[in-house]
């Protein structure tokens, strides 16, 4: 779950960072733009947001059969 969130974060927050700066945001000496290649890489790397949602949620699942069983 800290994946998914710190991923998802670190995404948001450096795309604010490029709207905050504009066209100049974009430029690839800024290291805004640095950040959000960097950022959107943790999204996909080890399997995408989606994937990661599924793994959280059927480890969920299987907890609660056990506890119900």
């Amino acid at each position: 779950m800290a994946k998914l969130h710190a991923s998802e974060t670190a995404t948001y927050v450096s795309h604010q960072a490029i709207q905050v700066l504009g066209g100049m945001g974009y430029v690839s000496d800024m290291p805004a733009e640095r950040h959000y290649r960097d950022a959107r890489i943790t999204e996909i790397y080890e399997g995408t947001s989606e994937i990661q949602r599924l793994v959280i949620a059927n480890a969920v699942i299987k907890e609660f059969k056990s506890m119900v069983m």
